[in-house]
């Protein structure tokens, strides 16, 4: 029986895995993983895509990855089969060299776009290659701390979720990144891929990770009425600093700029941004 096809979204935004056969090595040397993000670089100009991050380990890698003007089953195509032929042929051998098809999981722009890059960023930490996200030289990480716009990274979608002022931006983004919390996989990668016939649970999928109101994550922070309320208000009572820090990060993980976050609190962007490195 064939495979079933998969269902894509123009304009669509995608969690791809692609493992090893086998889970054997898909790069060898770092020529290797400097070979595939050329490959990246070569097809985002000829197929139009937006990249927003990667990290490449030993056996596999992690794309994200929004489609525009070519399904993403064509992009992947492309870049896999170049590698496939370029790994075999470097290193004098036959067979596959990826294992059955890339995951493509479907994910939200305006939902957790933040905490899946610092889940693929984090990648490298767990696996013990290196002590922290800011280490690994095979990952989008540094093309955002070093503000590295163009070719292969499309850095200005999330430093904007952060702030419009980019240092302000940079520096909300490393100290998200850097935060201690590590990202529980299963959210990230124990999904199934979208297949045929499986609207109903794309609904449902989608549905599920919607952003909450900022009101509800205020709320859920809270936990009290009172205390909800005089935030909302504006108070700078000291007691509502712990609150308004927790809901801040909350909120950033759900992708609400400093700006709206600002806008519900009563302050500007610059005292969200304060707050967030306090």
């Amino acid at each position: 029986m064939g495979r079933k096809p998969r269902i894509e979204y123009k304009g669509g935004v995608y969690h791809v895995i692609q493992r090893g056969n086998n889970r054997e090595y898909i790069f060898e040397k770092d020529k290797d993983k400097a070979y595939l993000l050329e490959l990246v670089k070569e097809y985002k100009e000829m197929l139009n895509f937006h990249f927003y991050g990667f990290a490449l380990m030993n056996n596999h890698y992690h794309f994200i990855i929004k489609t525009l003007d070519t399904p993403l089953q064509k992009i992947m195509h492309r870049i896999n089969n170049k590698y496939s032929k370029y790994y075999n042929y470097r290193n004098s051998r036959t067979g596959h060299v990826f294992e059955n098809r890339y995951k493509g999981i479907l994910v939200m722009e305006d939902s957790y776009i933040l905490s899946l890059l610092r889940y693929i960023h984090q990648n490298p930490v767990r696996a013990k290659l290196c002590n922290k996200v800011r280490d690994y030289g095979w990952s989008s990480d540094s093309y955002y701390r070093r503000n590295e716009k163009g070719e292969i990274v499309d850095i200005d979608f999330v430093l904007n979720i952060f702030s419009k002022n980019r240092y302000q931006a940079i520096k909300a983004y490393g100290g998200f990144m850097d935060m201690e919390k590590m990202e529980e996989g299963s959210v990230f990668e124990e999904v199934e891929a979208i297949g045929e016939g499986q609207e109903k649970a794309v609904e449902e999928t989608v549905a599920s990770i919607e952003r909450k109101s900022l009101e509800d994550l205020l709320y859920e922070v809270t936990k009290d009425r009172t205390l909800y309320e005089e935030i909302k208000k504006g108070s700078r009572k000291r007691n509502l600093t712990n609150f308004k820090q927790q809901y801040i990060q909350q909120a950033l993980a759900a992708n609400y700029t400093m700006k709206e976050i600002g806008e519900s609190l009563s302050i500007s962007e610059t005292s969200v941004f304060k707050m967030y490195h306090r």
